[in-house]
């Protein structure tokens, strides 16, 4: 069931990316069975989805998922040892903001050099101090409030939902490669 949240985050993405679905080979960054953002997008259009999470429990019930190509068990952050292979792809959605800020730029640089073709990011728009299930309750809310200035500098285009620093917002980011 797709709820009113994620149907306006798909059509922010459609309206912003209208080839977006086109992208075949995909890397999804965290993804659980319960949260699992533009999942039917990827499914109906025959996207070649691999996940990478750093949940394990996750990983796990994301193997019932028979469409999914490969499950990788293992943190944003070492990308770059966990994948050797290239995507048309890299999708990130809601868990920037999960990183700290020192890691995010190192591992959006990372993750740029996976893809041929386009990036998408989505976080909160700014500060969003909600709880989220994760691996350790430490790691339960958002570490680093991002905004729109901090993807410009980085050449990403941007696109906003919702209100600054609320819950339910979302800030869409994305770079062709």
């Amino acid at each position: 069931m797709v709820g009113k949240r994620e149907r306006q985050r798909a059509k922010q993405l459609i309206r912003n990316i209208p080839d977006v679905w086109k992208h075949k080979r995909v890397l999804y960054i965290g993804a659980r069975l319960n949260r699992f953002h533009f999942k039917n997008n990827l499914r109906e259009n025959r996207c070649i989805v691999d996940v990478i999470e750093i949940n394990k429990e996750n990983c796990e019930g994301l193997k019932t998922l028979k469409w999914l190509n490969r499950i990788i068990h293992g943190d944003v952050i070492d990308v770059d040892e966990l994948v050797d292979s290239k995507y048309d792809m890299v999708l990130w959605s809601h868990g920037p903001e999960m990183i700290e800020r020192k890691d995010i730029t190192p591992t959006i640089d990372k993750l740029m050099r996976l893809t041929g073709k386009i990036i998408i990011l989505m976080c909160p728009w700014g500060k969003y101090w909600g709880k989220f299930p994760s691996s350790t309750p430490s790691e339960n809310v958002s570490k680093t409030p991002l905004y729109e200035g901090y993807f410009k500098r980085l050449g990403f285009k941007t696109s906003i939902l919702g209100e600054k620093d609320a819950r339910g917002s979302n800030l869409l980011a994305w770079k062709r490669i």
